[in-house]
């Protein structure tokens, strides 16, 4: 079974064992720590017992993100394909825990053979990556949960808040998109400005509804991996996040909320407050900026009407105000 612990102790051999749901021995690549710091970067592998399987390999570090990251950076893809829980989420591939605010001053990450200090905006996270094959997502949850109940015990910050992930919600299987109701959103459409006949245009759609996070993905047909995702979150952890990151606020009208950039915004609804984002794969980027060079509308009015067109038509299904996002 090999060892009972993974660099240097902070990852459990049983949890790994079972994130890793294939035969095989497990053992580890790697391990990277910082002397008298809660920082680490690990790599474990599970050996195949098959001949021509590939290893399945995962490694696992400590990291520093800015604002709501899993829904506006290209890192993290395809928001409605992962399992959510409390503070975090995974995906076949990969997945997240957000540590407590109390950590976001004191735990980095390692490059190379530096150990890199946290920055004044950013946001202190343990994350995992799989190759090889799919891991199993209710026991990477674990694994990464009990892993940052770790590193917050090292960095002296409470580790209160990481409870056992209770409940994974999963995402719904994927389905035909219907361009007038994307999302099952009544009335949302992408603009016409964000669709190119034959190269950009609504094909398929995957919802997430967990009870928190609301995502959706649509993959446009035409171009390989041409997606846009949005996301509307009540997620207290990722509404800190977005509001610690050092980008242009701007107030919106009465007390309605605050735009973050050009593609966030966080209302204040009849439940509280939502923070809603867009985000575009780099390869529809790619088909936009062709779209719209040298005409109008300009490639950044028409992803600001594409977050608008969104934002309307969420606001409505969360008894939100409706806002005019900023120009």
């Amino acid at each position: 079974m090999g060892d009972d612990a993974f660099c240097e102790g902070t990852l459990s051999s049983g949890d790994v064992q079972a994130a890793l749901d294939t035969p095989g021995r497990v053992s580890q690549v790697f391990s990277q720590t910082a002397t008298g710091r809660a920082e680490f970067n690990c790599a474990v592998e599970r050996s195949s017992r098959f001949i021509g399987q590939d290893n399945l390999r995962m490694r696992m570090k400590t990291g520093t993100a800015e604002g709501a990251f899993p829904f506006t950076t290209a890192v993290w893809k395809s928001p409605a394909a992962r399992s959510y829980f409390a503070r975090g989420a995974v995906s076949d591939t990969s997945g997240y825990v957000i540590l407590p605010r109390s950590c976001w001053d004191k735990v980095g990450n390692i490059q190379g053979s530096r150990t890199i200090a946290p920055g004044p905006d950013t946001v202190a996270i343990v994350e995992a990556s799989v190759e090889g094959g799919p891991a199993h997502r209710r026991s990477l949850a674990r694994l990464l949960t009990h892993t940052a109940q770790k590193v917050a015990e090292a960095a002296g910050c409470s580790d209160d808040e990481l409870g056992e992930p209770a409940t994974l919600f999963a995402p719904d299987a994927p389905r035909t998109a219907v361009p007038h109701n994307l999302c099952g959103l009544k009335g949302f459409s992408l603009p016409k400005a964000a669709l190119a006949e034959g190269v950009a245009e609504p094909g398929h759609e995957q919802l997430n509804e967990a009870p928190h996070t609301w995502a959706c993905d649509v993959d446009l047909d035409g171009t390989d991996n041409a997606r846009v995702s949005f996301t509307a979150t009540t997620d207290n952890t990722i509404l800190d996040a977005a509001l610690h990151e050092g980008k242009a606020f701007k107030k919106l009208p009465g007390a309605s909320g605050t735009a973050v950039g050009t593609n966030e915004a966080i209302l204040q609804c009849a439940e509280g407050k939502v923070h809603f984002a867009a985000n575009w794969t780099a390869e529809y980027e790619g088909v936009l900026l062709d779209h719209t060079r040298n005409r109008q509308p300009s490639y950044s009015e028409v992803r600001r009407a594409t977050f608008q067109s969104f934002l309307d038509a969420a606001a409505t299904s969360r008894n939100c105000p409706q806002v005019s996002m900023p120009q």
